[in-house]
């Protein structure tokens, strides 16, 4: 259980980007936030609502990362690439040898997440770290997409685009210039590789840091 490892998290200097374990003390209505308790500290910091993945109550037991410092204020979130890139780690945990997580991407509202992790001895790095997923799935609400991260810039934009099967793109046209990628697709599958409200495609250009457009193939 990921939960035995809490207890590493809470050292004396807080960065962005750590984990932190911590209780749910009190509602701040004019902050739209919530106060939380830091675990094993007496530092109190701030859960904005939209930062939290799941409906939170008083007394209640929460993970997050440090998502910046406002005013000396530590601000909390349970949304931002931080912390969705440091609860898949300890989900990886046991496969610290064989896979690395490189990145991770969503978009506001989109109700999921994609995260690229890399190889590091040659396994199938998705296939490999599926069965642990579900141990971060405890600490999310968000669907978690794993893209496997790869140095072919194109291989790598097609990959990005799951679950949008990859067999279904035609051609990959990458400007290294521009950074924007075209990718046409089997017409049939158009929306699929967009995604609803164009969510699949802006999650993975984001990934990436470039921008995809998605066309159907001729």
């Amino acid at each position: 259980m990921i939960v035995h490892l809490w207890g590493l998290c809470v050292i004396p200097v807080l960065k962005v980007g750590y984990l932190v374990p911590g209780t749910i003390v009190k509602r701040l209505p004019h902050y739209d936030s919530f106060a939380v308790l830091l675990t094993g500290t007496e530092v109190v910091a701030r859960l904005p609502e939209r930062y939290a993945n799941r409906k939170s109550l008083l007394g209640q037991s929460i993970v997050a990362a440090v998502f910046k410092f406002d005013e000396d204020r530590m601000i909390l979130s349970q949304r931002s690439p931080q912390f969705y890139r440091r609860i898949l780690e300890l989900a990886l945990a046991p496969l610290i040898n064989e896979v690395k997580v490189k990145r991770a991407a969503s978009v506001e509202n989109g109700g999921f997440v994609k995260i690229s992790i890399q190889s590091l001895n040659g396994i199938d790095p998705v296939k490999e770290s599926i069965p642990y997923l579900k141990d971060a799935r405890m600490y999310t609400d968000s669907t978690i997409t794993l893209v496997q991260h790869s140095d072919d810039i194109r291989q790598y934009i097609a990959n990005a685009l799951a679950p949008a099967p990859a067999s279904k793109i035609t051609k990959v046209i990458y400007s290294s210039n521009l950074r924007e990628a075209t990718v046409r697709v089997d017409p049939q599958y158009y929306g699929l590789f967009v995604g609803k409200g164009g969510v699949n495609v802006a999650t993975a250009a984001k990934l990436l840091d470039i921008r995809i457009l998605i066309k159907k193939a001729d």
